[in-house]
Order: C-alpha cells, then structure tokens, then sequence
C-alpha cells in the first residue's frame, strides 16, 4: 500500500479489506479498525460525515490518523485523486467535531504551491470548493463571547474566503 495514508475509492476499499485482519468493529459497523497484514499498519474505515447527503463518504484511513498539516499536504499533493477529496473530507470532519482550525494553514499552502506552480488548477479549484474556502460565515462558536471576539472570528472567515477567490481569479 506504499505511501498512501487515505482511501476514498469505496471500489478500491472493498477490494482492499478482506485482504486485512478485522480487529474491532464500533457499534452499528460505521466504523471498524483492521490490520494489514502484510504491513502490520492498522487502518480505520470509516464514513466520512461531512458527506452526509449520501450517508457518508466510505473511508479507509492509516492509523495514527494523519495531522492537520500532513492532511493538507496529502490533499495538495498526492497523485490519488480519491486521497485528496478523503483528506479534505477529514479535515471538514475534525473542524465539526473536534473543533481543529485547518484553513488558515490549507489556504497559506494552497498560495505557496499556486506559487510555486507545484499545483493543477483543477486540484486548487475541487480543495477550495471541498473545503468550502470561499465561505465567509463564521464556523466558530459564539455563545460566551464579546461580540469583539465574535467579529475576529469572523473577519478571520471573509479574510479566507477573500484569499480563495483570489486564488480561484488566477485561473478564470
């Protein structure tokens, strides 16, 4: 399995998994966690919630789940088109639920590697659109806080969004 720390190809996952040792399924088998035999890696399939309309979005993913930048570094790089939307995906997944900032960082990343011409405009265009960069509404809680920290956060949002339409311009 080389290199790759994410599966969003559910073809490619099912053909992957029983050549992997179950080793624990949570409650209502929308998670499981197998061990690759081969690699002893472990790997956590899952479904991803931020692609709710469908039920989710099929998963396989290398344990320890990869960090808010490698997950950014795998969606702009990876030569796996299927890796790239799961890596977005999952970031989209650990701002809902766990509260992780990633797109001051993704946007920084997305304007060094536009920079850099490290990067296809298709993969700018479906990481911002994915991402939902260009969406100036506040994300962030705003129960118990001043409405100065409530017009920080979002003029954090609008200044994202401003960066990816700029992005998104380059190439129009």
């Amino acid at each position: 399995m080389g290199k790759r720390y994410l599966y969003g190809d559910a073809g490619l996952i099912e053909v992957l998994l029983p050549q992997f040792e179950l080793m624990e399924t949570a409650e209502g088998g929308y998670a499981a966690v197998y061990k690759d035999p081969l690699t002893n890696s472990f790997w956590l399939k899952y479904y991803a919630t931020a692609a709710k309309q469908g039920g989710g979005y099929l998963t396989l993913m290398r344990l320890p789940a990869p960090s808010t930048e490698k997950l950014i570094d795998i969606a702009i790089g990876t030569i796996f088109e299927d890796e790239a939307v799961a890596a977005v995906l999952r970031l989209l997944d650990e701002e809902a639920i766990e509260k992780k900032d990633y797109r001051q960082l993704l946007i920084g990343k997305l304007e060094q590697a536009v920079e850099g011409a490290a990067i296809q405009a298709e993969r700018v265009f479906k990481i911002i659109r994915f991402a939902n960069l260009t969406d100036p509404m506040n994300k962030r809680e705003v129960l118990g806080k001043s409405a100065a920290q409530v017009q920080e956060d979002a003029a954090y949002f609008q200044g994202i969004a401003e960066r990816a339409e700029r992005l998104l311009e380059r190439y129009s």
